[in-house]
């Protein structure tokens, strides 16, 4: 018999089970053995808030028979695995949530070319054999004849909860089809995009795919909450640290499947970036992990350990996130293998005793780390919204920060610029293309009482002489200095070092060329410190943390 289903309070912090299978036209049984009572059985043991099921995976072949007339049905669907699930998790009395490839649709790419991302050595032309590319315009129809279309398929036929959408933010790739161009045309004046990031003007090229697909989420959002009020909608690594800014596109809370492998380095940003977006947030930790990398056959794929689990769990639990597991779909029939559940269990009592204590979790204010958007968007260097822009420096400096044992927070402009004054110290790691009204309002912070720390030497020069105490002399390029520190001299390599000449500032940490303490000198510091107002600034005039980030 079926019980009421929980309704998804955002005030709290909850456990959830991930599901994929990803089908496609290699299996031959997908469905066979998962029935209500065998999936019943296993998510009873792990109490769960909520399940993710699968749904229709990056091959575009969905694992139910859908009936969107667009659809692509695994041929090797033999048993619709959203009945099963539904009935299972109705007899729970928990929400069930699909999980569904947006962006990336080989089936559809397939089936409807016209849809498909076009390069740029076919611009201005609607393709008519997508051949191996397999993602979506998000201007194109794909939106509104197929992914909404089974979005309502699934809230009418399965009554499902919610729609976490992966292959959506991180699949995206610059579109050259006459819509976007269109469209790039009435925001520049000009038909003309760049065709790489050597062109000029990429990132803004760039910004303009990170809006197009935004615009898109908003678009599907919008949509099917008018179409189901209450229903909840994911977009897999949307406005996470990876996406700074405002998070103003409708989605009802931020989740991200963090790394199979490294998750603890990843999950520490997250975790002190998320609780400053204002939604409810959750990250996806992976059961598994393959040393070498995703798809490696001589690295087979291994069920990490309760205890790693529960390291990661632990990260974003401690600053209020909720958390869910990954489990793969390992048997196409559909099962859930009872020992590898048992793991998972282990990780959600280690979860529910300390929900407790952790819910409703806020940091005491003490440093502040920038994290602009203004700057990170113009730092694009491929054709990925995710992984081709420059996170190193924010990254090195949590990292060179946690390490010394301090609390940090990492805001965007966004988010800092109404929460300022409650940092005694805020620091702005080499991000010099931060706005012209955060630069302002970073001074009226400092004068208020506020501790200020730059580093990078073109962060430096988007402030006044006055405000930081000294001026810039002379630039050294592609170099590598040598610092004081205790007894000992630490090197440090910077594309650029500013060698700065104080005024009012007082100078600290002489730079040398060599490892010799007190020869070779540059006659330059390399840590400056003005007071201003009531508080005060000091400048590191090198990349100092994207150095730990890549040297630590």
């Amino acid at each position: 018999m079926s019980k009421n289903i929980k309704t998804w309070d955002g005030s709290k912090q909850l456990f959830g089970l991930h599901y994929d299978l990803h089908a496609n036209a290699r299996d031959t049984e997908l469905g066979v053995c998962a029935t209500p009572e065998n999936l019943e059985h296993e998510l009873a043991r792990l109490g769960l808030d909520f399940a993710q099921t699968d749904c229709k995976g990056h091959p575009g072949m969905t694992s139910w028979f859908s009936k969107t007339p667009d659809a692509t049905v695994c041929p090797g669907l033999k048993k619709d695995l959203m009945v099963q699930w539904r009935e299972a998790t109705s007899r729970l009395g928990i929400p069930l949530h699909c999980h569904y490839s947006g962006i990336w649709d080989a089936a559809a790419a397939k089936r409807r070319p016209e849809w498909a991302v076009v390069p740029y050595e076919q611009r201005d032309t609607l393709l008519k054999d997508a051949g191996k590319i397999q993602k979506m315009c998000p201007r194109s129809g794909y939106i509104d004849e197929l992914l909404i279309p089974q979005f309502k398929e699934l809230i009418d036929r399965y009554n499902v909860d919610g729609f976490w959408i992966d292959g959506d933010m991180w699949a995206v790739e610059p579109c050259y089809c006459p819509r976007c161009l269109d469209s790039w045309e009435k925001q520049t004046g000009s038909r003309d995009a760049p065709a790489s990031p050597a062109d000029s003007g990429w990132s803004e090229w760039m910004l303009f795919i990170r809006r197009s697909f935004e615009d898109y989420v908003r678009h599907y959002c919008d949509v099917v909450h008018e179409y189901k009020p209450g229903i909840r909608i994911c977009s897999n690594w949307l406005q996470t640290f990876a996406n700074p800014g405002n998070p103003d596109v409708p989605t009802d809370w931020i989740s991200g499947d963090n790394s199979c492998i490294w998750g603890l380095d990843r999950g520490r940003c997250e975790a002190r970036f998320l609780p400053n977006r204002g939604k409810q947030w959750d990250i996806m930790i992976w059961a598994f992990y393959s040393t070498h990398g995703l798809a490696r056959p001589t690295s087979a794929w291994t069920v990490k350990s309760a205890q790693m689990l529960q390291q990661e769990a632990a990260i974003f639990m401690s600053t209020g996130g909720s958390v869910q597991i990954y489990e793969n779909g390992v048997m196409r029939d559909g099962r859930l293998i009872p020992w590898r559940i048992g793991r998972i269990v282990e990780v959600a009592e280690f979860i529910k005793d300390r929900i407790e204590l952790c819910e409703g979790t806020e940091t005491i204010p003490q440093i502040a780390v920038l994290h602009s958007e203004h700057h990170l968007y113009t730092t694009a260097t491929g054709t990925n919204l995710m992984w081709d822009f420059n996170y190193a420096p924010v990254r090195g400096s949590v990292a060179g920060l946690l390490e010394n044992h301090y609390g940090v927070d990492i805001f965007d402009e966004w988010a800092l610029s109404t929460r300022v004054g409650e940092f005694p110290v805020v620091v702005v790691p080499e991000q010099s293309k931060i706005s012209d009204k955060m630069v302002a309002r970073l001074q009226d912070y400092v004068k208020n009482g506020g501790k200020l720390l730059l580093t990078g030497a073109e962060l430096i020069k988007r402030f006044p002489a006055d405000f930081i105490g000294a001026e810039i002399s002379e630039t050294r390029e592609n170099a590598t200095l040598y610092v004081p520190v205790g007894k000992d001299i630490a090197a440090i390599h910077s594309p650029v070092w500013a060698m700065l000449k104080s005024s009012t500032a007082e100078d600290y940490a002489p730079l040398g060329s060599t490892f010799m303490p007190g020869e070779f000198m540059t006659g330059f510091p390399g840590f400056t410190l003005n007071r201003v107002g009531k508080g005060a600034v000091g400048c590191i005039p090198c990349n100092l943390f994207q150095d730990f980030h890549n040297n630590p």
